[in-house]
């Protein structure tokens, strides 16, 4: 057996998508992700995870480090995954302070098979049909990460970006 796997990343050239916060309860973040993941991406609590939570409260500011995933299944073949990082501080008396958001993902496709079979049937499949559809998917992955960068900033009251639909040239 054998196996093909694309891996294609959603915002390419870049690689990530910012958000930078500077302002009252920036700790709120950590909770409008978490609230707001599973509903917004449509996805059951195994298909997300907040890997990484960590604190460290010894001074004045205190820092915090938060990471999730999220792993949402495009057809029989195609996954995306997309990661999310926030880094901040708040200080102890006034509430106020900074993060940072990250938001990168791509598209992960894989086939298997026997090998004398895989690689013929694969290459008619792309060419005919499957190039196409992971455009599309590689679109609706970046529009996810975009709209989702837009949620957080209207939590936080902040300017939204216009996000194109994912109609592209292939309609």
């Amino acid at each position: 057996m054998s196996s093909i796997k694309i891996s294609d990343d959603c915002l390419h050239p870049e690689r990530y998508v910012y958000l930078k916060y500077s302002g009252p309860d920036p700790w709120g973040v950590v909770g409008r992700i978490s609230e707001r993941i599973r509903p917004f991406f449509h996805v059951s609590s195994s298909g997300t995870n907040q890997t990484r939570i960590n604190w460290d409260d010894s001074g004045d500011p205190i820092w915090y480090f938060s990471t999730w995933w999220v792993k949402k299944s495009l057809s029989d073949y195609s996954n995306m995954l997309i990661h999310i990082k926030v880094i901040g501080n708040k200080s102890k008396t006034t509430n106020t302070g900074e993060f940072t958001m990250a938001i990168w993902g791509y598209v992960q496709t894989e086939f298997s098979g026997w090998a004398v079979f895989l690689k013929p049937i694969y290459i008619i499949y792309s060419y005919l049909f499957y190039h196409r559809l992971r455009r599309k998917f590689i679109e609706i992955c970046r529009n996810y990460i975009m709209n989702f960068r837009n949620e957080i900033k209207e939590h936080f009251n902040l300017e939204k970006t216009d996000v194109p639909m994912s109609y592209g040239s292939y309609g």
